[in-house]
């Protein structure tokens, strides 16, 4: 079903195309674009920016330990990026494909489908991964991305700062603070599948503090559907249509030696969705049932967030959370309350040691409206961690040593350790460094004690049962080696090698067995359990270079390979577990881009991606490999006006970049065009 019909949405495309044509003629009297709003990050502005995700503290990007890679904010807008998912193809190591329009698959060097259960993912800090089934709902993550400094992605282990979820990689979106975007901004548009977009920002200073207020609205079409079925018609648009509202503000005071942040988000989001449904779960057995309807995702969260200098060298920092989630979907009505005290002290320069300890109390309020084909306990979990990091300097800082661990459990474990240990050799124009480390993933709730009537077949009821402590903690080794090189100031280099081994890899398992105590009662169980040992390696590279001041060239590759057997069991149903998992990742990923200003008020921009073909080990689900290209043509119409116009997905009309999932049917992926007006004063 569409929103708008096609040309509708093209009258409004033609209709943004006469308004920004209104304005040509005053070109010969515009402003100039200043560097910031030319380029995207230079290299010098690279190599020195200040991050935090890998250690929990600031430090130079140059000489951090670990494959870090960052997103700035002149990166997303000069990539024509819609989405915080979208913006994150960017990265090396990091896999994006989704679905249909509203269901992404984003994970960090494997194991990437909607249930990612591997990957941190935070806003300031804020974990918006849910502990219902250790995953991201992607739809339901949005913020204005005028108003996001940098996104800090962190590929391998940050188990031992982070803790539980932080095994594979780390994603941690930024904002800005309320002092560096003041005045008004103003942004709209509107095209061929972004229906119409906007948001509005305002920021000011009252006394001390900084203050700055947002609210943003969405109205995105549906893909095309794949087949032909009782409610999707081949070659047709689908149910997959999505309506966003939110809202939110920040407040920051600093006086120099104690800093304060207060900010909270509002949002309703309305998708819509096509899907199979079990109808009845009593005899006489029922078929699938196919179904169109609406998902609900609303939420709200508070974060404080405060800094102080205690003392010479030692600072404190403090985190207080409050975040409500509502999903309301066919198969799911949850509920979920999170609060949290996160707290850490660093202390610098302690016998050449940098010292940070931390603790974390989290709880959770979780209430689920059941229904006969869905049921989950109403429960109280938590989660309880502290950690210790200790960096230590030699040879005047050109070798640091650092070793770190998190103690951490949950409801469902005991205390579980995950060490790491680095070591880097650098200087400003070269880094070498090496890393060890072991996570965890704990279980989650429906882990403990999900009842799910998934379908019919043969005539019996497939049920998954995760009753408690049938699932135990999944263990990953990690080893990482990499480099980072500045043959000139205007070039830059990354690589990066890893080996990863896990252990216990929770998944599903089908008891097929005519023994089962559940066929008698016409039950094929699907239970969730540790079901694989496997191994992962492979290597990053990324690379940004700018011969000349209008021209920035940039791109990544990533290799990754993987093998998983089956433990303790190796019967049929693991082995088709293991070619599920083998099917997830391509092999193979690259992208290229490039930004030019050739006249001073004029940006292009190019970015090409290459997703190698995936789940080629199952014949009945094939991902073709595919390429991508988005352009981008900016103009600075006046001094305070910017004008652009983007193409997506340009090289072909449609696309398949994942299949099916529980979640709904998938959707061809649409070639589509946007255009939209940025006012900033």
């Amino acid at each position: 079903m569409m929103l708008f019909n096609e040309w509708a949405g093209m009258r409004n495309f033609i209709f943004l195309i006469f308004v920004a044509a209104a304005y040509m003629p005053m070109a010969i009297a515009t402003e100039r674009y200043s560097v910031d709003d030319l380029l995207a990050m230079s290299v010098e502005d690279l190599v020195n920016v200040q991050v935090t995700t890998l250690s929990k503290r600031e430090e130079k990007y140059m000489t951090t330990a670990g494959a870090v890679f960052i997103i700035s904010n002149d990166d997303i807008r000069r990539s024509g990026a819609r989405s915080i998912p979208e913006a994150l193809r960017l990265a090396p190591g990091l896999q994006v494909s989704q679905t249909n329009a509203n269901q992404y698959q984003i994970g960090i060097r494997g194991q990437t489908d909607f249930f990612t259960d591997l990957l941190l993912v935070m806003v300031d800090g804020r974990p918006i991964y849910t502990t219902t089934f250790s995953g991201v709902w992607w739809v339901a993550q949005n913020y204005p991305l005028e108003d996001i400094e940098r996104i800090e992605i962190v590929r391998g282990s940050g188990g031992a700062i982070w803790g539980s979820n932080a095994v594979n990689g780390v994603i941690n979106i930024i904002t800005k603070n309320a002092a560096e975007s003041q005045g008004l901004r103003v942004t709209a548009g509107g095209g061929t599948e972004d229906k119409g977009f906007g948001n509005i920002s305002y920021s000011s200073k009252f006394k001390n503090f900084n203050y700055r207020i947002y609210g943003m609205n969405e109205l995105r079409d549906g893909g095309l559907a794949d087949r032909t079925n009782t409610v999707l018609t081949k070659g047709k648009d689908t149910a997959d249509s999505r309506r966003m509202h939110q809202q939110g503000f920040r407040l920051d005071w600093d006086n120099g030696a104690t800093k304060m942040s207060l900010h909270g988000d509002a949002y309703s989001v309305k998708t819509g969705v096509s899907g199979y449904w079990m109808p009845i779960v009593s005899t006489p057995a029922q078929p699938v049932q196919d179904y169109t309807g609406f998902n609900y995702f609303r939420g709200r969260n508070l974060v404080f967030h405060v800094e102080k200098e205690v003392a010479s060298d030692i600072t404190f920092k403090g985190q207080l959370l409050y975040d409500l989630a509502k999903i309301d979907t066919k198969i799911i009505h949850e509920k979920k309350e999170t609060f949290d005290g996160d707290f850490q002290v660093d202390i610098a320069d302690v016998l050449n040691q940098n010292i940070s300890l931390g603790m974390d109390l989290r709880q959770f309020r979780s209430h689920y409206d059941n229904t006969p084909q869905f049921q989950m306990p109403n429960r109280m979990s938590g989660l309880t961690s502290f950690f210790i990091n200790d960096e230590l300097s030699l040879l005047d800082g050109y070798l640091r040593i650092i070793g770190g661990v998190k103690m951490e459990r949950n409801s469902y474990t005991k205390w579980i350790n995950q060490p790491s240990i680095r070591a880097i050799a650098s200087n400003d124009d070269w880094a070498v460094w090496i890393a060890a480390s072991r996570a965890a993933r704990t279980p989650n709730d429906m882990e403990n004690g999900l009842i799910w009537n998934v379908k019919r077949s043969s005539g019996l009821l497939v049920k998954v049962i995760g009753p408690a402590k049938r699932a135990n903690t999944e263990k990953v080794t990690s080893y990482e080696i990499g480099a980072r090189l500045r043959p000139n100031k205007n070039s830059f280099i990354e690589i990066t090698a890893f080996k990863i081994f896990y252990k216990g890899v929770l998944d599903t398992w089908l008891d097929s067995s005519a023994s089962s105590p559940y066929r008698p009662l016409g039950i094929l169980p699907v239970f969730l359990t540790n079901v694989l040992n496997g191994k992962g390696d492979g290597f990053e590279a990324n690379f940004r270079y700018q011969p000349k001041p209008w021209i920035t060239l940039k791109g990544s590759y990533t290799y990754l390979h993987q093998t998983y057997v089956g433990f303790p069991r190796q019967d049929a149903q693991t082995a088709a577990t293991v070619r599920s998992n083998l099917g997830q990742d391509p092999n193979n990923r690259f992208h290229l881009g490039v930004g030019l200003n050739p006249v001073e008020t004029v940006a292009l921009d190019a970015n090409l991606y290459f997703t190698g073909p995936f789940r080629a080990n199952n014949t009945t689900s094939v991902v073709n490999g595919y390429h991508r290209l988005d352009m981008r043509v900016a103009w600075k119409a006046i001094k305070d006006l910017e004008i652009s116009v983007v193409g997506q997905d340009l090289l072909q009309a449609s696309y398949k970049s994942n299949n099916d999932s529980v979640m709904g049917y998938e959707s061809r992926i649409q070639q589509r065009y946007y255009m939209q007006m940025a006012y900033k004063h």
